[in-house]
């Protein structure tokens, strides 16, 4: 995050009249009266890269870049424009933006002053050059506008103010107002985020009051007053009020409770598609401004905030006639801007003909006359999807589960969650969306149907290692406008038990951040510790990267301990990597303290007969690092200590760290082949992380290429709020999504989860494999087929190795077992 700089500023005495009118003339003329009218870059087709070099054009706070052209490919491609000044040199020291262009007409809007190098320093003013190019060089993408415009005059009688930081961009029209404005009192606090256009981006905390001269009469008053948060932070004050003239134009109050549902939870109350487009559901929901008439009576205009420092917050402000539009065509072009940074991929399905329910699991199966029969291991979970269409919309939709039974009656348990439709980046890097219906969740009175899209039921049956082998059957049915429409399925329980695993396999784990936010939150946080786990052990998951405390001091090395404790009570068998609290601890205090609160937690861990935690002391480092990073490792290897220690790559340029560690985290940006992690795992152990197809990484190719383990980021990591995907430099990445009272009975869950899930039940498939081929020449083959089938390298094995070719390899496996299993 930028840095925040904090300012005290006192209001000026109420002016003479005089100088009222004087300073309210000043407010009444235009903004930008520079004769500069911008200038013309392109005005026909041309093709990229577009080079225009930057000279003698005075770019003022509200220029805009403004670009549009054609996509003539029928697939999203990447626009990125590139801008210089006289300092560049490399990709660093320069703006470097990306668009995501989907096929046909496009346009897009780039603020010109305000500008952040990639390296998130100021690229100041005078620019030099500007480059416009697609990624890759594609010849299928043309230009056939771009122009750099000074803002539109500001009406007379407007005022347009955006608060914020003196290098921030400017929204046209709007006025720069900063924390040094002697209209401004308070404790100011310059408010920076990544996300949000030019006038949400940045603005101004801790606001007491703004005062300014302003002519009588009655006025309409818009103000945006949403802070957009960043990381693992969003403002969480329970009372704000805001005063115009004296009049209470604010007042909201909230407990913890409230505060979380209307707040925290509230994107999750609609749907993509369903209940509005990204605008509607991310950045208007996020962004509303606050609009009401005000009376000025003293030729005063005076707002006052009342609350702590994140309630006293202001972005932007505009005060017009009651006629005026200057705001709400200030919310437009928002709008607009929104829609072409965030740009989303929407499903195309057609319109059904009839209600219908169908099985679409993608698990190896029997096809009967109607219905799929699905072999299966005891001591596993089986997930099971199934798809709605319905020709018409049914907000109270009956669906009715009969748990599969045996011709006993014996019954196996199961889970059931339903897809909800949110908007969500591709990928955490992504700079577009794509609507799908990834968010599982569990409460199914909240599902509805509706002609536009699908919707799919996701069932996760379990198998116990004492179930009676055989056949159990069970159905869905479904009730909807007086239509009932039912589909079975049937379980076929092999009297084969799945081993457990014996590579680490899990998620790095964090709380949901609102248990730091709220005292009563914080006191929950090892029972929010439990709920988590104990859903991941049921699993099958192996290891976990939790949320450690930092061992400051006595009383947070104790809960360190407990929380080690927990983990090894859940049967998670480690070891266990302790992610952040290093990092944390040597920001606290001095290396000789922080190393003897290290011994400490060595010798509680030992009292417990507990394995300490692997630390963590490096992440994706860059070179300049690498020397801190090796003292940092011979410290901690020193005989008084002799602490485990962990580090994760990914660019090739980290080798040098190799053999420092005795645990190396690496991905498929370092370089992952069976031979790498061969050479490596003869000095330390060696974990995966992060690869692009968890199914394949986790299991298949773990077991080809035989590291000790995998992690996978990130059970839980929002930026900001947790259902706006565009409020963070990257995407939220989650897998278990937070709840809001008590531990759920089943807990919602990203899609994502249940990929990785299938990953270990792949993994543990082959563990059975493995050990019937110390006595079988069938398995034995069977081994051999599949290791020659699985590329040593990863770039090869992700290449060639579809999600369907690897549903085959498991169920060649299963057909294995069915035979071993019969009856001689």
């Amino acid at each position: 995050m930028a840095s925040d700089t904090l300012f005290r500023r006192s209001s000026l005495p109420v002016f003479q009249s005089v100088a009222v009118l004087l300073l309210t003339a000043c407010f009444f003329a235009t903004a930008d009266t520079t004769k500069n009218s911008g200038e013309m870059l392109v005005n026909s087709e041309t093709d990229m890269p577009y080079t225009h070099y930057l000279k003698g054009l005075r770019i003022k706070p509200g220029y805009e870049l403004q670009i549009k052209g054609q996509n003539n490919s029928d697939s999203v491609l990447i626009l990125i424009v590139r801008i210089d000044n006289n300092r560049s040199k490399n990709y660093y020291t320069r703006y470097n933006r990306q668009f995501s262009i989907q096929p046909g007409t496009f346009s897009l809007t780039v603020p010109m002053t305000g500008l952040k190098t990639s390296g998130k320093q100021p690229l100041t003013l005078p620019y030099t050059k500007m480059i416009i190019f697609t990624a890759g060089s594609s010849d299928d993408m043309v230009l056939t506008h771009a122009r750099i415009t000074p803002p539109p005059p500001r009406p007379k009688k407007v005022m347009a103010l955006d608060f914020g930081r003196e290098d921030s961009p400017v929204f046209p029209g709007f006025e720069p107002v900063t924390a040094r404005d002697k209209r401004l009192s308070g404790a100011l606090l310059q408010r920076f985020r990544p996300s949000g256009d030019a006038l949400m981006q940045d603005g101004l905390e801790g606001i007491d009051s703004f005062s300014a001269p302003w002519e009588n009469g009655q006025w309409k008053l818009t103000i945006w007053l949403q802070e957009q948060g960043e990381w693992e932070y969003l403002p969480h004050f329970m009372q704000r009020k805001v005063r115009v003239q004296g009049q209470t134009i604010v007042d909201e109050s909230y407990n913890t409770s409230q505060w979380l549902s209307e707040v925290y939870f509230a994107g999750a109350k609609k749907e993509a598609v369903i209940d509005g487009d990204q605008w509607q559901l991310i950045g208007e929901r996020r962004t509303r401004p606050v609009t009401s008439t005000v009376t000025i009576t003293d030729n005063q205009f005076t707002i006052e905030w009342i609350g702590d420092r994140a309630a006293r917050y202001a972005a932007g402000l505009v005060l017009e006639p009651l006629d005026g539009q200057f705001a709400a065509d200030a919310d437009k072009q928002r709008q607009a801007r929104f829609m072409e940074s965030w740009p989303a991929t929407l499903p195309g399905f057609p319109r059904p003909q009839k209600l219908s329910i169908s099985d679409e699991s993608e698990q190896p199966s029997t096809n009967l006359e109607t219905y799929k029969v699905y072999p299966t291991a005891r001591n596993s979970l089986l997930n099971l999807n199934f798809r709605i269409n319905s020709p018409e919309p049914d907000n109270h939709p009956v669906i009715a589960i009969a748990n599969p039974r045996n011709s006993q009656g014996q019954k196996l348990a199961l889970k059931s969650r339903y897809g909800h439709w949110r908007f969500e980046r591709p990928h955490p890097n992504a700079n577009r969306l794509v609507a799908a219906d990834s968010y599982l969740r569990a409460d199914l009175t909240r599902m509805t149907l509706t002609p536009e899209l699908p919707r799919h039921l996701y069932l996760q049956v379990e198998i116990p290692p004492d179930t009676e082998p055989g056949i159990y059957t069970g159905s869905l049915q479904l009730l909807s406008k007086g239509a009932l429409k039912v589909v079975e399925f049937a379980v076929d329980v092999m009297p084969v038990d799945l081993p457990d695993m014996k590579h680490s396999v899990g998620l790095y784990l964090e709380h949901a951040p609102f248990y730091e936010w709220f005292p009563e939150k914080r006191k929950l946080k090892s029972l929010a510790a439990a709920c988590d786990l104990s859903l991941l052990r049921s699993m099958g998951f192996t290891n976990v990267a939790p949320s450690l405390e930092t061992p400051v001091n006595e009383d947070h090395r104790k809960k360190l301990i407990n929380q080690l404790k927990q983990i090894q009570q859940f049967g998670f068998q480690g070891p266990t990597l302790a992610y952040v609290p290093l990092k944390r601890l040597l920001s606290i205090q001095p290396d000789d303290e922080a190393l003897q609160s290290l011994s400490s937690v060595r010798d509680a861990a030992a009292v417990s007969q507990l394995e300490t935690p692997y630390w963590s002391i490096y992440d994706e480092p860059h070179p300049d690092r690498f020397s801190a990073i090796k003292d940092t490792a011979i410290k901690l290897h020193s005989q008084s200590l002799d602490m485990k220690t962990a580090g994760h790559l990914n660019n090739p340029r980290q080798k040098e760290l190799l053999g420092i560690t005795d645990l190396v985290i690496l991905n498929h940006g370092f370089g992952v082949s069976k031979a790498v992690i061969e050479k490596l795992k003869k000095n330390s152990k060696v974990w995966l992380y992060n690869m692009p197809v968890p199914r394949l990484a986790a299991g298949f190719y773990l077991w080809k290429s035989n590291p000790d383990g995998y992690l996978q980021w990130h059970g839980r990591m929002p930026t900001a709020d947790p259902f706006d995907p565009t409020d963070g430099r990257e995407g939220d990445v989650i897998y278990l999504y937070p709840w809001l009272e008590s531990c759920p009975d089943t807990m919602d869950i990203h899609k994502r989860l249940l990929d990785l899930h299938e990953a270990t039940i792949d993994l543990r498939w082959l563990q059975w494999l493995e050990t019937q081929a110390e006595t079988s020449v069938d398995a034995r083959n069977l081994v051999e087929k599949l290791r020659n089938a699985i590329p040593d390298n990863w770039d090869k094995a992700q290449e060639s190795l579809s999600a369907r070719q690897l549903i085959m390899m498991r169920k060649t496996i299963m057909e294995l077992a069915g035979e071993v299993s019969l009856p001689e």
